[in-house]
């Protein structure tokens, strides 16, 4: 339902960092996707992430959080609205309550005015289904590309019996696995950093200092040689009963074996039975889409990127 509120009731400021802004934003994400459902923008999994995963080194200054991130409050200091860049660059997300559409097309407004002049192209994207979004950025001079994710949606009970087939792997958590050391050594191969070992150490150290960092969710394949050979977490939306699958992995030395299947599948059977019903995988190019396309997923939800050049 649009929300014919005047925005001039509403008052924006800058992210910050030093507050409990962050902490809205993630109870305005949950609140969000339990009316959105599996047309979301971003799982709370994706947020976190925003904030605790160093890896971009950008993100170790403060300053870049509120100069990338810009938020919309009501008069009872609820946010309505907020817009920011994943990584600090020329693409961003915004996201609106749902009473308030008509604030979108202030916040593109306001964002295009503030990096028109650092960037040739801004870059956003739109869920399928989100027609008043999408028009209102076509408006604006946004063009659809042949980019785009799709989120793949899992019923977790189709999983209940499922065995890992091979017998040389086992399936184990980080709660009971601990060697941190080993899965870093897997996931250095899947995504090779240039920074040093040391930082690589201190990166992942603080990514688990978040809240929503869960050892037991965090998962590897171990073969018989203690090496982890594939990996993914899932992030949990206890509030909706939901959890997104990510940082999926198998190191080079094992590809095209099906390890990637086994720990996603061996993953899915771990949520079934901690009760948590639906899971989400997203994939953004080709190899990831074709793969979380055959593990027998119940819906699927496409995101189109959109570009604006000036």
């Amino acid at each position: 339902m649009m929300n014919n509120n005047n925005s001039r009731e509403l008052y924006n400021r800058d992210f910050i960092f030093e507050s409990d802004d962050f902490d809205k934003m993630c109870k305005f994400i949950i609140r969000d996707n339990s009316i959105k459902k599996h047309f979301f923008v971003w799982h709370i999994g994706r947020i976190v992430d925003w904030k605790y995963n160093l890896v971009n080194m950008k993100k170790y200054f403060p300053k870049n959080f509120s100069d990338n991130c810009h938020l919309w409050f009501n008069q009872q200091n609820e946010i309505t609205g907020f817009i920011l860049s994943e990584y600090f660059d020329n693409s961003f997300f915004a996201f609106v309550k749902d009473s308030w559409e008509n604030l979108y097309a202030e916040i593109i407004d306001w964002y295009k005015i503030r990096w028109q002049n650092h960037y040739n192209t801004l870059v956003t994207q739109a869920v399928e289904n989100q027609d008043y979004y999408i028009s209102i950025l076509e408006e604006k001079g946004f063009k659809r590309t042949k980019q785009m994710e799709i989120t793949r949606v899992f019923d977790t009970a189709l999983f209940k019996d499922y065995v890992i087939p091979d017998k040389s792997v086992s399936f184990q958590s980080m709660a009971e696995n601990k060697n941190y050391s080993e899965q870093a050594n897997l996931r250095l191969n899947a995504w090779p950093r240039n920074h040093g070992k040391e930082l690589d150490q201190m990166i992942r150290e603080y990514c688990r200092k978040s809240s929503l960092y869960d050892a037991k969710y965090d998962f590897v394949l171990v073969n018989d040689k203690r090496i982890h050979i594939s990996g993914c977490e899932v992030f949990i939306d206890q509030d909706n009963n939901t959890g997104e699958i990510e940082r999926v992995c198998t190191h080079s030395d094992y590809y095209n074996k099906g390890y990637a299947q086994m720990i996603l599948k061996a993953c899915m059977n771990r949520l079934y039975n901690d009760s948590i019903q639906t899971a989400y995988i997203t994939g953004g190019n080709e190899k990831t889409i074709h793969l979380y396309g055959k593990l027998g997923h119940t819906n699927e939800v496409k995101r189109y990127n959109y570009e604006l050049h000036y």
